[in-house]
């Protein structure tokens, strides 16, 4: 729909987080960024 809208090719729609992983796949992502399944929560 954006490459339809804007009138220009994309390639990569990057949304979602470790959280959310598989929704965001599911709905087209393309990267997805994974840093807290790799390096932990943040410290607070």
């Amino acid at each position: 729909q954006c490459n339809q809208h804007c009138g220009m090719a994309m390639d990569t729609l990057s949304m979602g987080m470790s959280n959310d992983l598989e929704a965001a796949v599911a709905e087209g992502s393309t990267m997805v960024r994974i840093g807290t399944d790799l390096f932990g929560a943040r410290a607070k």
